[in-house]
């Protein structure tokens, strides 16, 4: 194959002004790969910390080495594997590709694994690429609490996880409550879920869940507003040990989660993003050329929802 394709990454760790593009040859594709033009992708809070140097992924990373960003695909198939039967050439597929080992969406063309992708629309907005890992996220970290358990306290509300989150967590009959520094956005964005600021929430002691999409100080201050018995989900994992640690010294458990592709819980979500029971928000796209100022909005810390990167 002599066709060659464009990917967006980091030679060295650092600020924003480390991305930049490189075109590559298409390699060959194994049995079970599918190869994807990508029409969208999205930023997600791992790749800002791998690009900065922290995390899994940044350690394997050998010095000098091309490592590409992203995990989010929403793309047209242009060639299958040869075990390859449930997916065609022309039909449009969504996924979490690479994760977390092998990032690289942030591409024009990127190979999958067809078990890592499902098969959609293609009239779909381009905005549903910021459904996959974001997605999955919020549905894996909620099956690890219980409606039944009291309300569900959410922090960062308005952020890709937390947007998503709340929606998700209101149809599948918890008690959710926003706790936010921007409840007009809240509002403004009509995710139906009452919103509450952190003064408030710490003017009494709260009994029920935390999902939490802060971690450190944030998270440790929060959890010690909780009654005792209360559980929760940290998302950070940067934070994550710190903060169950410092949880168990009141009587709140929790853990961590680590997000996996999961293709019938995607398919619900896509169904229920279809259905108009939840939806995907972006606040901004980029191109990949502009991959250096998508990253620099997102740390910037004004956008919510999803951030979109255009092929």
């Amino acid at each position: 194959m002599n066709n060659q394709y464009k990917q967006a990454g980091i030679t060295e760790f650092g600020s924003t002004n480390q991305l930049h593009a490189r075109v590559i040859a298409q390699p060959e594709l194994a049995s079970h790969q599918v190869w994807i033009r990508v029409l969208a992708s999205s930023i997600n809070p791992i790749d800002i910390k791998t690009r900065s140097g922290l995390g899994y992924v940044a350690q394997a990373k050998q010095a000098g080495d091309f490592l590409p960003l992203g995990y989010d695909v929403f793309g047209i198939v242009e060639q299958v594997g040869d075990c390859v039967s449930h997916i065609k050439p022309g039909e449009a597929v969504l996924g979490m590709v690479g994760f977390p080992a092998n990032p690289g969406c942030y591409a024009s063309h990127v190979v999958a694994s067809a078990e890592e992708i499902i098969v959609v629309d293609k009239k779909v907005s381009l905005d549903m690429a910021g459904l996959c890992l974001a997605g999955l996220t919020a549905v894996q970290a909620l099956e690890k609490l219980s409606p039944n358990l009291g309300t569900l306290f959410v922090n960062a509300p308005t952020g890709g996880v937390g947007h998503l989150a709340v929606q998700i967590a209101k149809r599948s009959g918890f008690d959710v409550v926003a706790i936010t520094t921007r409840r007009d956005l809240v509002e403004t964005l009509d995710l139906a879920v009452p919103a509450m600021s952190y003064e408030d929430f710490f003017a009494e002691k709260r009994r029920g869940q935390l999902l939490d999409l802060v971690g450190g100080k944030v998270a440790k201050d929060m959890l010690g507003n909780l009654q005792a018995g209360g559980l929760f989900v940290t998302v950070p994992t940067v934070t994550k040990d710190e903060v169950i640690d410092h949880a168990k010294t009141f009587g709140i458990q929790g853990e961590g989660v680590l997000v996996a592709m999961n293709c019938q819980q995607l398919n619900a979500l896509y169904q229920a993003v279809i259905d108009k029971q939840l939806k995907v928000v972006a606040s901004k796209r980029y191109s990949i050329e502009e991959i250096s100022e998508a990253h620099t909005f997102v740390e910037q810390g004004q956008h919510f929802g999803k951030v979109i990167i255009v092929a």
